[in-house]
């Protein structure tokens, strides 16, 4: 089960230290091409919205957007940001698993570096299903990348590594596929994409990227950005 109590702390710390915190370091307008080949028929939901580097993004391409963390630091540092660019959105604090929203009330749910906080995803796509009319859209850490499956699934298990929470897990497109089609929905697309950030382990990562550049793209990159479309009934 998800530590909530650990997680929350975490970021708690995290956005009120750096209300500008973004997780990746470029490429946001590329990942929002990528996920809306068309614009979204109704709101998308920006769920675990951070300090709202995605929310203001999609807002300035005109969709509307709720936006929701765990973290209060989080949602007051998205909503300030939403305020200096000008854009507009709902933003709440609430639980991932259990959100106050009707059934089918957005059009999209876009979860950006979520599902992977949660060691057992069984009630997540259960609450997804239920408020997503279309599509549920996740950018997630790559499991087919040995060095990324081996920070997050092998080395953060045994022993913490401080730009981590306890939670997190790399992930398994296929398995995230055959998982949310128990939902009812279907795999519409999946794009391998590689994002860095700055820590300490940036030089492995360049120095894995050097030795596996001959590889195949689903095993080269760090991140996936995979989109399920929601079936009819």
């Amino acid at each position: 089960m998800q530590d909530r109590k650990a997680e929350r702390a975490f970021y708690d710390e995290l956005f009120s230290k750096n209300p500008d915190n973004e997780h990746i370091t470029s490429g946001y307008d590329e990942l929002h091409r990528i996920a809306f080949p068309a614009p979204p028929s109704g709101v998308v939901l920006d769920l675990g919205c951070g300090t709202g580097a995605h929310a203001v993004r999609m807002a300035k391409r005109g969709y509307p957007v709720i936006a929701v963390d765990i973290t209060v630091p989080g949602v007051r540092a998205a909503r300030d940001r939403l305020a200096r660019e000008g854009q507009r959105a709902v933003f709440f604090v609430g639980d991932a698993e259990c959100l106050p929203l009707r059934d089918g009330a957005v059009a999209v749910s876009w979860t950006s570096l979520l599902l992977h906080h949660f060691p057992r995803l069984d009630e997540l796509p259960r609450e997804l299903a239920r408020i997503t009319r279309e599509r549920v859209i996740a950018f997630e850490p790559n499991a087919q990348n040995v060095l990324t499956w081996l920070a997050f699934n092998v080395v953060n298990r045994i022993h913490r590594i401080p730009a981590m929470t306890a939670n997190q897990r790399a992930l398994w497109p296929g398995r995230l596929t055959r998982l949310f089609a128990r939902h009812g929905f279907r795999r519409e697309s999946l794009e391998y994409i590689d994002r860095g950030w700055s820590d300490a382990m940036s030089g492995l990562r360049r120095a894995y990227a050097a030795a596996t550049s001959w590889l195949p793209a689903r095993f080269r990159a760090n991140k996936f950005l995979i989109a399920f479309a929601k079936r009819p009934g």
